[in-house]
């Protein structure tokens, strides 16, 4: 069997030849002109000096020769929506609309700004959505809407945690099914729940009476209150005797039986006194001429 041949690629290659070593030596020597030129242009910089000026000359700095206009740097960003002065901007809009700062718009192009649609902004006018935003009985229907189905679950939660006859209503599938009877069923069970509760509340008020009688007799018999029957028996006692009359009408008794009103009021007058409301007599009392 011959020997396998070894690849080209897989021998070492030698000693370079002369046509390698040529483009080597040249490639040095350009690099080694580019540095001494540019060794060479950094020192003239350094060391250069104009010999026309004198050093006092040329250490001033040279004027600008260019004649354009040098706007100094704000000092803050300024649009010109909002310049630093106050600039009267001459007005191409109708009074109460936004200020344009271009030529006049057409009537075409401002139907067409209120028609468009920017983003993150409120619906513009005619369009479905605007109309539903600003419709005053839409929001009425749904907030009614809301308020009524919240009292409703409301409502049928505590009637079924509270009524013993919250077994008897029908269930919610029976209301799509037979809407009449599923109605009528939970009107019936209300009805019982309502005559029910009257009793308890029936009942309860009896047992608050009885209870208070019980507790008034229990006083009457250990003294520590009057029987009614004495109590009304001494009220007619005082109103046969006279007790129970108040000075107002003892003196209208006696305006009576002296002679009337005028009588008295005559005396009154002369004496310089005047009956006051609880029938007393007291002196006129008079401060600058004014009683």
């Amino acid at each position: 069997m011959p020997p396998a041949s070894i690849p080209r690629f897989l021998l070492p290659r030698g000693l370079p030849s002369a046509q390698a070593l040529r483009t080597l030596r040249k490639q040095a020597s350009q690099q080694q002109q580019q540095q001494q030129q540019r060794q060479a242009l950094a020192l003239s910089s350094t060391t250069r000096r104009s010999f026309s000026e004198s050093p006092s000359l040329a250490a001033r700095p040279k004027r600008v020769t260019d004649k354009s206009r040098i706007l100094s740097q704000p000092d803050k960003f300024r649009p010109p929506s909002h310049p630093q002065r106050l600039v009267t901007p001459v007005r191409t809009t109708p009074a109460g609309q936004p200020v344009n700062y271009g030529r006049a718009l057409t009537a075409e192009e401002r139907e067409a700004q209120n028609k468009k649609q920017y983003p993150n902004m409120f619906p513009p006018e005619g369009t479905v959505m605007f109309k539903f935003l600003t419709s005053r009985w839409i929001h009425v229907w749904i907030a009614m809407g809301i308020l009524t189905s919240l009292a409703t679950f409301t409502f049928t939660t505590n009637f079924k945690a509270t009524s013993p006859f919250a077994h008897l209503l029908p269930s919610w599938s029976d209301l799509i099914t037979h809407p009449i009877d599923t109605v009528s069923q939970a009107m019936h069970v209300y009805r019982m729940h309502v005559q029910h509760e009257s009793m308890r509340v029936r009942e309860q008020r009896h047992r608050r009476v009885e209870d208070a009688e019980k507790r008034r007799q229990y006083r009457v018999a250990h003294g520590l209150e009057e029987a009614p029957e004495a109590k009304k028996k001494e009220g007619e006692m005082g109103v046969e005797s006279g007790d129970a009359q108040s000075p107002v009408a003892a003196d209208v008794a006696e305006i009576a039986a002296g002679g009337g009103v005028g009588a008295v009021a005559a005396t009154a007058v002369e004496e310089k006194e005047f009956v006051d409301w609880e029938g007393k007599k007291k002196p006129v009392k008079k401060w600058l001429g004014i009683w």
